[in-house]
C-alpha cells in the first residue's frame, strides 16, 4: 500500500449515535458530521441504532451527508437489526433501506439474528441484555427483513443504480418523496404506503418512451408493466 496515495485503502469509523451510553462523549448520527474533511476518511458510516423513531430519521441522516463537500460515500452500517422473526416489521427494515438508497447512500447494511454475533451452531455466542434470536430453527436470512433487503438487493442489480442521484422533487401527489433517477433515462421511486403517484419527466423529450415496472415489495414480486 502507498501510503502517500489516499485512494489505496478504504478507511472510516463507525460512529455512536445520540443518547448511546457507549458514545456520550462524542455522539454523532454520521461521520460526516465531525470527520468528512479528513483526508484519511474515504467513506462516511452511519448508526442510527435500533428503535423505530432512529430508523425514521435515516434518510435525512443520509441526505446531510450526501450534501457535503468534498463528495464522499455515506454507508449505512448499523440501522434497526432484526433480532428475532417480526422484531422490527419487514416494512420498517425496509424503510430503511429503499430511504437510504434513494437519498444517495452507497451502501445499507442488514444486521440480525444469528448474523450480528456470528452466533453458528459449531461456534454458538453467549447470551447477552440483547435480544437476540438464540434458536437456529430459523435462519436470519429467512427473517421477513433479510429477504426484503435481499429483494431490494435483487432490484437494484438489474439497475446502474450508481448512476443514480437523489430527486425528491421529481414526486407528485404522493407523500413518499424517495426518488432516485438518471434524469431522462432512468427513475426509481419508493411508495412507503403504495397508492398512486406522478412523476416529473420534463427531463425527456416529447418523444422518448419509458417502460414502466410495478413491484409489490411486501409480496417480493413484480405487478403490471408496461410502456
Amino acid at each position: 500500500v502507498d501510503r502517500e496515495d489516499p485512494y489505496d485503502r478504504l478507511l472510516s469509523v463507525h460512529p455512536t449515535p445520540p443518547g448511546w451510553d457507549g458514545g456520550a462523549a462524542a455522539p454523532q448520527w454520521s461521520t460526516a458530521e465531525v470527520l468528512h474533511e479528513e483526508p484519511w476518511l474515504n467513506y462516511n458510516q452511519s448508526q442510527t441504532g435500533h428503535g423505530r423513531w432512529r430508523n425514521e430519521l435515516i434518510p435525512s441522516v443520509v441526505h446531510l451527508a450526501y450534501a457535503r463537500t468534498p463528495a464522499k460515500p455515506i454507508v449505512v452500517t448499523e440501522p434497526w437489526y432484526e433480532f428475532e422473526p417480526g422484531n422490527p416489521p419487514a416494512g420498517d427494515i425496509r424503510f430503511g433501506a429503499w430511504a437510504a438508497m434513494l437519498s444517495g447512500a452507497a451502501g445499507h447494511s442488514y444486521g440480525g439474528g444469528h448474523v450480528w454475533k456470528a452466533h453458528l451452531p459449531e461456534a454458538p455466542a453467549g447470551e447477552d441484555s440483547w435480544p437476540m434470536e438464540m434458536d437456529f430453527a430459523v435462519n436470519t436470512l429467512d427473517y421477513p427483513g433479510a429477504r426484503a433487503v435481499a429483494f431490494m438487493a435483487k432490484i437494484l442489480r438489474n439497475l446502474d443504480w450508481w448512476r443514480l442521484t437523489p430527486h425528491p422533487e421529481l414526486i407528485q401527489e404522493n407523500p413518499s418523496p424517495f426518488c432516485a433517477a438518471e434524469p431522462g433515462q432512468t427513475y426509481v421511486a419508493y411508495l412507503r404506503h403504495g397508492g398512486v403517484v406522478k412523476l416529473d419527466l420534463n427531463a425527456a423529450t416529447a418523444t422518448d418512451s419509458f417502460h414502466v415496472r410495478w413491484v409489490d415489495l411486501a409480496e417480493e414480486r413484480e405487478g403490471p408493466s408496461g410502456n
